[in-house]
């Protein structure tokens, strides 16, 4: 048994400081928490963005480390984000919404308490998701609050949970979580970069060595280091798993695009597809964070920015050229190393699942596996947690892929991506069984306790119902088989009676207003 006092972080950034508070949030202050990372230097970001994960973690029941949302927002130039725009993704010119965190249950036991009828009514009847309060919310770009300060996905107003979810901007941010870290007598931080390490006879890291000759020792250490992958694939054989058969896209050019004062501030992110690949649109306080995600198999860089540029209107900037390669490793928990984020996969910033699985990952980790005495060579207690890592991203993948199933033809590239031959057998399986019946909660894991990466039927279903992927007969068929057709259509037209525009406009504040105030 190794006893567990002092925990290292291995990298800085959103995700490094994000994985500390994690720590500090979900422990007890008799562990010493170590952050090291280089000397963070300010950057102009072109914006990420979050789910509901991110403030949740940072604002857990009884926290140590306190952050309140308005000192976040002043401090770090971020935005709320209610969901995701698609435009262009199942033909040019139509766009539909998929909010974050809108989940409806039904009232009875039969056929399933999590059974979401509301979205198999839209199904049925080949409705846009649209008329829902976050939907109407993101159209017309209003927050959550009311003009009388109420925040109305705190108090319920409307059936569902809502989880508030961000635009970021990434280097301020990570200076925010810093700050809010350092103030906790048990937190560290150590500026240098990792050279090399040292393992005892057992296998486990004891030591890092940093450039600068400094050395710093450690019981669990945390792979935060990105593509670099310091320690979780250096200290024994770690396969990757490349996705680039199921994915194309492999590139992106990142740029911003400066506020103007007559052009309200965005609360979701927009993802418009384009002829080879999709751009995104990511608001900040002080400027459009975007960037083309595309495959260069079908087009080269420079008719990549070109493209951009006559679909803006203007010229663009681009901040680097990034290639990235689609995958994950074979193992997450190696001994006493931990990895997450890119350190451990990436899939494509599409839905924000970068930040999301690596406040997952640890969390994942800190409730089922964390203990101040731990057995670091049960190999059991690894294969069990790798288990359920690969299943997490490799369904995170398949979501991905779902995305890109669409009529569009205009291009090789969408051709391609919309293929059979583009899909797991996971994925077919599932495509193949929702022609005879609607999907479940318990299609996305192996059982409904285990779906903890929090990316389930809600989400599925929205992309399902823009692009047109599931039969409205069998929706209709299955709704009216469990004797629940005339009470969900009820449900709808209350809700859309509920949420309409005068209501939206009269009641809730405009973004620009809300963020003046601060």
């Amino acid at each position: 048994m190794k006893t567990i006092k002092n925990i290292v972080i291995v990298g800085g950034g959103t995700a490094g400081w994000s994985t500390a508070i994690n720590f500090l949030n979900r422990t007890k202050e008799d562990f010493n928490i170590k952050v090291i990372s280089s000397i963070e230097k300010p950057i102009i970001g072109v914006g990420e963005s979050t789910t509901g994960q991110f403030w949740s973690v940072l604002n857990l029941p009884n926290a140590r480390v306190k952050i309140d949302v308005r000192d976040f927002l002043k401090k770090t130039s971020s935005t709320f984000k209610l969901g995701i725009k698609h435009t262009d993704w199942f033909e040019k010119g139509k766009s539909f919404y998929s909010p974050i965190g809108d989940n409806y249950y039904t009232d009875t036991v039969y056929p399933d308490r999590l059974y979401d009828a509301y979205r198999i009514y839209h199904v049925a009847n080949k409705l846009d998701f649209d008329t829902n309060i976050q939907s109407t919310l993101m159209k017309k770009n209003k927050l959550h609050f009311t003009r009388k300060g109420e925040d109305i996905f705190e108090n319920d107003w409307h059936k569902g949970f809502y989880p508030i979810a961000f635009h970021l901007d990434t280097y301020k941010v990570g200076q925010y979580l810093k700050e809010k870290s350092l103030l906790q007598s048990n937190c560290e931080y150590i500026e240098g970069e990792v050279e090399d390490f040292s393992i005892d006879n057992e296998g486990l890291v004891t030591t890092l060595k940093l450039k600068n000759g400094q050395t710093v020792e450690g019981d669990l250490f945390v792979d935060c280091s990105g593509f670099s992958r310091i320690l979780i694939d250096k200290i024994e054989k770690n396969k990757f798993t490349s996705y680039e058969n199921e994915l194309l896209v492999n590139r992106a050019i990142p740029f911003y695009v400066e506020n103007r004062k007559e052009e309200p501030i965005r609360n979701y992110t927009h993802a418009w597809a384009q002829k080879h690949g999709w751009l995104w649109e990511i608001p900040t306080q002080e400027r459009l964070g975007c960037g083309y995600v595309y495959s260069d198999k079908h087009t080269t860089p420079e008719k990549a920015q070109e493209e951009i540029e006559t679909v803006l209107g203007h010229k663009i900037e681009p901040r680097a050229d990034i290639k990235f390669n689609t995958g994950r490793l074979e193992k997450f928990w190696i001994k006493n190393v931990l990895s997450t984020g890119l350190a451990s996969a990436f899939i494509e910033p599409l839905e924000a699942t970068s930040i999301h699985s690596t406040i997952i990952q640890v969390s994942y980790f800190i409730e089922n596996f964390f203990k101040k005495e731990m057995p670091l060579n049960l190999n059991i207690m690894q294969e069990r947690y790798n288990k359920n890592l690969t299943d997490m991203w490799d369904n995170i993948k398949d979501f991905i892929v779902y995305h890109y199933i669409t009529p569009r033809n205009d291009t090789d590239f969408w051709i391609e991506s919309s293929s059979v031959e583009r899909r797991s057998e996971d994925l077919k399986h599932k495509i193949e069984m929702w022609k005879y019946r609607m999907p479940r909660t318990v299609d996305f894991t192996t059982d409904k306790s285990n779906h903890f990466y929090s990316i389930g039927n809600t989400l599925w279903y929205q992309i399902a119902i823009g692009m047109n992927l599931l039969t409205p007969k069998i929706a209709k068929d299955e709704l009216e088989s469990y004797y629940m057709y005339e009470n969900t259509e009820k449900a709808y037209y209350d809700i859309k009676k509920k949420v309409d525009d005068d209501m939206i406009n009269n009641v809730f504040i405009d973004t620009n207003e809300y963020f003046n105030s601060l």
